[in-house]
């Protein structure tokens, strides 16, 4: 072992925890612009990305905002899906 390793600084770890913040964000810009599309503004992959992250990250807020935002994302997506039928 050399000195220099000695007195190195050990590596700091960043958390990758969400904010709560952070997600009420991510997830508030995702509804508004399905609130305003009159078309689906995802592509099919992005859709079913959503479809999947939605659920999960709204296991970080407190039950009923988790539940208003997932029943209000499940009413956009299909009031566009039927549109687009």
């Amino acid at each position: 072992m050399s000195q220099f390793e000695l007195f190195e600084r050990p590596v700091e770890q960043r958390s990758i925890a969400p904010s709560v913040e952070g997600v009420r964000a991510r997830l508030e810009s995702l509804l508004a612009s399905l609130r305003v599309a009159d078309v689906m503004p995802l592509t099919d992959k992005q859709l079913r990305f959503w479809q999947t992250v939605v659920p999960q990250m709204t296991n970080w807020l407190p039950p009923e905002e988790k539940a208003a935002i997932c029943v209000e994302f499940d009413g956009h997506v299909e009031r566009l899906v039927r549109r687009a039928a």
